[in-house]
């Protein structure tokens, strides 16, 4: 009995040396799980040598020594073990600390398990045993052994847990059935000798089972992984291309030539290395569904800039087991891409400096025009001389030429670059055409022209849309039409379709008998900066922008504008637009009586208010007197000053209803000094209603003037009527004494 036990178990220690040695032959060196096999092959076939010659042993004293030798295997085969799971699980952080933490626990242990004291030899029917003696150490050890069982089995189960390929599962399920066989084996010389009982090797027998069934694991983990091996000529030899290969775990298996010039090191030494220490990468990239996954990475090793796509690779099962990733350097590229990023900037700076030189300009232009445009509106108002008139008269009607083509120049600058945008408001259908058929038909009667304008009665007359915008398209087309006919007559005519969900379809279309358009020009017609049949048409101001102006108006309402022609018979523009109706309310009649021609317009102001007092700020004097000029009817006392810093001191001494404040004055401008305005404690006038006076008429404008704490806005040059009326909201009703009517 004794001879046959020694010779089963001496058998198990040949064949796990010799497994040991074929790993070695194959090298070591290779992966981490190969080195582990091998020690635990060399630990396994320890323990079973020593362990069997124990039972040859007749003298108690040689049969201690050789347990005590051959327990350190039993030790090295537990960490071996636990960094087999530990390896296959891919478990991190604090909790891989521990684990193998404990492990290692045994190192310690073993010299206090092994004292002489600890055990009790004696010879049984299958050689000589040993029996533990109750104590500490006993305890210790028998703790250490279950929790090591334990925690490989929890390292199992985290396997099992986490894995979505059917080979993994395989995988731990051998593992576990492995625990369990070394567990159930280590009863019988670890239990029973607790009891008063004999020991029997059956751990011998169990962890000789128990490795090979580790043995199987790792030859079915190396035979997943041949796939990729086998794959290795043609990545040498067939790819120029920095290629890798990483497992499922993203370490490093394989390199190809590419591969180590790219990153200045040795096959071996790249293989040493896990994804996240060659690229600035997350760990998410190759967690990914379907094919091919491409990202931008920065390598870690020489800094360069890689396209780096990485592709999937399956086993029998379907399972991934591996990825190929092929890296494209793209430094060069990105480097350009920054160049082209820089001189994008520089042209951003440049089309910046554009604006700031277009509100400038606009600044600079319309401060004369306001004097101009203010002076000459005031001898129209008080001149009673009918020639002289005449001369004011035709003074007005160039002032808004030219104020006509710096708007076009500055609304074609806000366009291209993006600053225009619709805003849409309620508005009246009705008023928006009787405002351009006062406008336009004047311009025709001076002229000789006809002019009407056909609208339907029932058509919806209160709309949501942008009134200014819809007014500037329809007011670009219809002075087109005029200035280009130079007899016969201009018709607007409007049709409109209902649509769903209280949307309308309206479409304006524009007819004149003017000197019409030649067939190979009406593509060049929306073309900036562009007049087409220059050659007829030289004598007629413009800037070529109206029209252009009126396409992108429309795209961005996502309108249309269409251009019917016959050279020197005439045209037809046709504008459509989607608005939607709020009020289902008839426009009715655009008709109103006409006055006799002729017939002089005589102002009148629209209010009095001589208990009223208004501060007017202006680095400008004639700017001053145009604002004092247009408000002098009106009665309200205007106190006039040429900087921020005397309106502060005016302000100190005297209580205002109404500040009128330049926006761009030197030294304090108009933000500055409403800024003062509202903090200085001896302001008589905290309660004044502050109207910022402008030349900049950007985009944008009035909302920033609005978030900087203006009540209200007024661009430059100023309309008297317009002024008047927006004084009206800010001044409280017991101030108006009289409202005057206009005949």
């Amino acid at each position: 009995m004794v001879e046959l036990l020694f010779l089963c178990i001496y058998g198990f220690a040949v064949i796990t040396f010799c497994i040991a040695f074929s790993i070695a032959q194959k090298g070591l060196r290779k992966s981490r799980i190969d080195l582990l096999c091998f020690l635990l092959a060399i630990s396994s076939g320890w323990w079973s040598l020593f362990f069997g010659l124990v039972l040859k042993q007749t003298d108690q004293n040689v049969a201690f020594w050789m347990r005590r030798i051959g327990m350190i295997g039993v030790f090295a085969f537990v960490i071996c073990s636990t960094y087999m799971m530990v390896y296959w699980s891919d478990i991190r952080g604090r909790m891989r600390r521990y684990v193998t933490g404990f492990a290692w626990l045994g190192a310690p242990l073993y010299p206090f398990t092994v004292l002489k004291g600890n055990t009790t030899f004696e010879m049984t029917t299958y050689g000589m045993s040993y029996r533990m003696n109750s104590g500490i150490w006993s305890t210790a050890y028998t703790v250490y052994y279950i929790v090591a069982a334990l925690n490989m089995l929890m390292l199992v189960i985290h396997l099992l847990r986490r894995s979505i390929r059917r080979r993994e599962k395989v995988m731990a399920y051998n593992l576990i059935t492995c625990i369990a066989i070394v567990v159930l084996g280590s009863i019988l010389d670890t239990v029973m000798p607790l009891v008063g009982l004999a020991a029997f090797p059956g751990s011998t027998i169990g962890q000789f089972i128990g490795m090979m069934a580790l043995y199987q694991t790792y030859l079915f983990y190396k035979k997943s992984q041949m796939n990729i091996e086998n794959m290795s000529q043609f990545v040498y030899y067939s790819v120029d291309e920095p290629v890798f290969l990483f497992d499922e775990a993203e370490r490093l298996c394989i390199v190809n030539n590419g591969a180590t010039v790219f990153l200045e090191m040795s096959a071996e030494e790249c293989c040493k290395m896990r994804l996240n220490e060659i690229f600035e990468l997350n760990r998410d990239v190759f967690r990914f569904q379907g094919g091919k996954n491409r990202v931008e990475a920065c390598c870690i090793q020489n800094h360069n800039i890689c396209s780096v796509s990485i592709d999937k690779i399956y086993d029998d099962y379907q399972d991934i087991i591996g990825y190929i990733v092929i890296v494209h350097d793209i430094t060069e590229r990105v480097h350009m891409m920054e160049k082209l990023d820089q001189e994008r900037q520089r042209a951003d700076k440049a089309n910046e400096a554009k604006g700031v030189f277009l509100a400038n300009m606009s600044h600079e232009i319309r401060t004369p025009i306001n004097a101009v445009m203010g002076m000459n509106e005031m001898i129209i108002r008080e001149c009673e001389d009918n020639e002289i008139l005449e001369y004011a008269q035709n003074i007005r009607d160039a002032s808004k030429t030219l104020l006509a083509l710096i708007n076009d120049i500055l609304d074609f600058s806000k366009i291209e670059s993006g600053m225009m945008e619709v805003v849409e408001e309620a508005y009246s259908l009705k008023a928006m055409l009787k405002a351009l058929e006062k406008e336009c038909s004047m311009r025709a009667e001076a002229k000789g022209l006809a002019f009407k304008f056909v609208v339907p009665e029932d058509t919806p007359n209160v709309l949501l849309g942008d009134e200014v915008r819809v007014r500037q398209v329809l007011l670009n087309i219809l002075t087109n039409a005029i200035k280009y006919t130079l007899k016969g007559g201009v018709t607007m005519t409007l049709s409109y379709e209902k649509r769903e969900n209280k949307r309308l379809w309206l479409t304006f279309a524009v007819t004149d008998t003017g000197i019409g358009i030649k067939e190979e020009n009406i593509g060049r017609l929306f073309d900036k900066f562009d007049r087409v049949n220059e050659e007829e048409i030289h004598a007629i101001e413009g800037s070529g922008l109206g029209l252009s102006i009126v396409d992108r108006l429309m795209k961005l309402m996502h309108g249309t504008v269409k251009v019917e022609s016959e050279f020197g018979k005439g045209s037809t523009f046709t504008v459509a637009l989607e608005q939607k109706i709020i009020e289902d309310q008839p426009i009715g009649s655009l008709q109103e009586e006409k006055k006799t021609p002729g017939e002089r317009v005589r102002y009148m102001p629209q209010f009095i208010a001589p208990d009223i007092k208004v501060l007017v700020v202006d680095d400008n004097k004639v700017n001053l007197t145009v604002v004092k000029g247009l408000l002098r009817k009106t009665q309200m006392q205007i106190t006039c000053v040429l900087s921020g810093r005397e309106c502060l001191e005016a302000v100190r001494r005297e209580a205002y209803h109404i500040i009128l404040l330049d926006y761009m004055m030197p030294e304090m401008d108009g933000a500055e000094t409403l800024e003062q305005l509202k903090t200085m404690p001896d302001n008589r006038s905290k309660d004044a209603a502050v109207i910022v006076l402008t030349a900049n008429a950007m985009a944008g404008m009035k909302e920033l003037y609005l978030e900087q704490g203006f009540d209200a806005y007024i661009s430059k040059p100023i309309d008297g009527t317009a002024l008047e009326q927006l004084l009206m909201e800010y001044i409280p009703q017991e101030y108006l004494t009289k409202k005057a009517v206009r005949s």
